[in-house]
């Protein structure tokens, strides 16, 4: 049946049976060949820093500006604070709704600081102690590498090896490689290479850009991704 569908819907250069292949996980490929891949990618690791959700003693208040009162959504609800994210460069302090962003894209919010606005930072508490997450976000060290749509626009030369040595199976050669040197499957992180869940980006769009981080709304439907130009912050959204 699979073949029969493979002939029905197949280009005339093959295009769909190739991809089908390509993505098939029961694809045998040498440890060898995933290993030459594995070195190839070591050069273009980036440090980033996973994030979780957890029970932490310290990040009690967020800090903010003097003078910022508690953040509300356009029904003038409060939002609750989830956590704190910090770099050697910059601070964000995230606060969300549970109704989450497709109700009202109010109830996500946050606050962006730079390394030089950290002394002018303090802490604010909240009218109701409920509106303290219990879980908030933990970081944790971990390196970083592009999925495999943007390997051929960031480092076309890694993809020409890929393709070279796993014709069929390109995708599957990198997961795999990928998987040795980046355990985790990543939804939220600070740094590296941004994680998309849906390949409908524009890559020379962000290519100037430096990615900041990506965080999930609280009820795990949406993601959103934050870069800079230097200047101001730029936010993708994608739905998973």
């Amino acid at each position: 049946m699979l073949k029969f569908l493979k002939r029905l819907f197949e280009t005339p250069k093959g295009d769909y049976g190739s991809l089908m292949d390509s993505r098939d996980p029961e694809v045998e490929l040498f440890q060898s060949t995933i290993n030459t891949i594995v070195e190839a990618l070591r050069p273009i690791l980036l440090p980033a820093m996973h994030i979780e959700k957890s029970n932490v003693d310290n990040d009690k208040f967020p800090l903010l500006l003097k003078g910022n009162t508690w953040p509300t959504n356009k029904k003038d609800k409060p939002l609750s604070y989830q956590g704190s994210l910090t770099t050697k460069d910059f601070k964000v302090v995230i606060f969300q709704h549970e109704d989450g962003i497709q109700k009202d894209s109010t109830n996500l919010q946050y606050f962006y600081f730079k390394k030089d606005q950290w002394n002018k930072l303090e802490e604010l508490s909240p009218v109701d102690q409920h509106l303290i997450a219990d879980k908030r976000y933990e970081q944790s060290d971990i390196v970083s590498l592009p999925i495999w749509e943007e390997i051929i626009h960031r480092h076309p030369e890694i993809h020409k090896l890929i393709v070279k040595l796993a014709p069929s199976h390109p995708w599957t050669l990198y997961k795999r490689a990928k998987k040795v040197l980046c355990e985790k499957e990543i939804k939220q992180q600070v740094y590296g290479y941004p994680q998309w869940m849906v390949n409908d980006i524009d890559f020379r769009k962000i290519k100037e850009l430096q990615f900041l981080f990506q965080i999930e709304d609280v009820n795990n439907t949406v993601v959103h991704y934050y870069f800079t130009d230097g200047k101001e912050i730029q936010q993708f959204i994608q739905r998973q």
